[in-house]
């Protein structure tokens, strides 16, 4: 994984409040349209720069959390627009968020901790959602997403949840989670909420 520099003090981002979540170590492709994001990706691309994907726009105190996304491919959509693949790779904490001339917002952003479990038990917490990860990626355009990292634990839950249609506020849940055992536990919980069958999140602690 990649980490947020510098870890010790805020540094400001151009944020991207879109509705979708986007996690350390997972992909997202995207369609850019509007100018002030064709502005962002060129500046991004220009400066080697990240931005910060959101689920949604800053709170009332101008805060919220998101995700530090690298561009890691363009194409050339066939409706004309522009698309890119980007990889999350860090957390941060968001403050202090304003609008410029553009109408792009702007804000302070700290790395979010992210403590590292035993890779057993992360490892095994994973493979319980291998099956569906397996499933979807029997369609092809999922399959052949760029970026993906499936080959951890971290890399792999988190692109099934960035995948799932997931409640917003699941979304801000996952994000805001320190811990990855406990998003693996949301998860859990919303899966079985989902197919109707009681909670059953048997080895938390997997």
């Amino acid at each position: 994984m990649t980490q947020f520099e510098p870890d010790s003090s805020a540094a400001r981002y151009p944020l991207f409040p879109m509705g979708a979540l986007l996690l350390p170590d997972s992909s997202l492709p995207l369609q850019i349209f509007e100018p002030r994001y064709l502005m962002m990706v060129s500046s991004s691309t220009r400066d080697n720069r990240p931005f910060v994907i959101m689920v949604s726009e800053p709170g009332k105190d101008r805060s919220g959390q998101g995700c530090l996304a690298r561009i890691v491919d363009f194409n050339q959509q066939t409706n004309g627009l522009l698309g890119i693949t980007i990889v999350g790779e860090q957390r941060v904490r968001v403050s202090a968020a304003a609008k410029d001339v553009t109408g792009l917002w702007w804000g302070d952003c700290k790395a979010s901790e992210e403590p590292l479990a035993d890779p057993e038990r992360e490892m095994r917490a994973a493979l319980r959602y291998q099956p569906l990860l397996d499933a979807l990626l029997e369609h092809p355009y999922l399959a052949e997403q760029v970026g993906l990292q499936l080959d951890s634990a971290r890399g792999s839950v988190h692109q099934l949840m960035v995948w799932l249609p997931l409640e917003l506020e699941l979304k801000h849940r996952l994000l805001a989670e320190d811990s990855f055992l406990e998003r693996c536990a949301m998860l859990e919980s919303a899966l079985a909420e989902l197919s109707g069958s009681p909670d059953s999140p048997g080895d938390r602690d997997a």
